[in-house]
C-alpha cells in the first residue's frame, strides 16, 4: 500500500459495514471474499454465546470426571471425561478469545 493506513475511525466503520452484511444472512461468497479465516471467526462468536451457566455446568462435570477417572482407572469413565472435557475446552477458549477481543476494543487509544 503506498498511502497511509486506515484510521482508527475508518477500521471501526469498516468493522460496522462488515457486522451489518454478515447480520443480513449468511452469505458463503461473501464470508470467503474476505478472508478465509472468517468462518471460523463467526464459529467462534457463535460458541461464544453460550450462557455462563452451561460452561459452568460443563466445567463442573469436567471436573468431576477427572476426579473419578483418576480414582477408578477405567477405559469407559476417561472416555466420558475426554467426553465432556472437549467441548469444555473449546467453548471456554472460544469465551476467552470473545472477552479479550471486547476488553481490546474498549481500550482508549487504539
Amino acid at each position: 500500500m503506498d498511502g497511509q493506513g486506515l484510521s482508527h475511525r475508518e477500521l471501526r466503520i469498516l468493522a460496522e459495514i462488515e457486522n451489518e452484511l454478515r447480520a443480513d444472512g449468511p452469505r458463503p461468497a461473501h464470508d470467503a471474499a474476505l478472508g478465509p479465516g472468517r468462518l471460523l471467526v463467526r464459529a467462534l462468536r457463535a460458541v461464544a454465546r453460550v450462557p455462563a451457566s452451561v460452561l459452568s455446568v460443563l466445567l463442573a462435570l469436567s471436573a468431576g470426571l477427572a476426579l473419578v477417572s483418576a480414582d477408578a482407572n477405567s477405559p469407559d469413565v476417561l472416555a466420558a471425561f475426554s467426553l465432556v472435557w472437549v467441548p469444555t475446552s473449546v467453548l471456554s477458549a472460544a469465551r476467552l478469545i470473545a472477552w479479550r477481543r471486547g476488553t481490546r476494543a474498549r481500550r482508549p487509544g487504539r
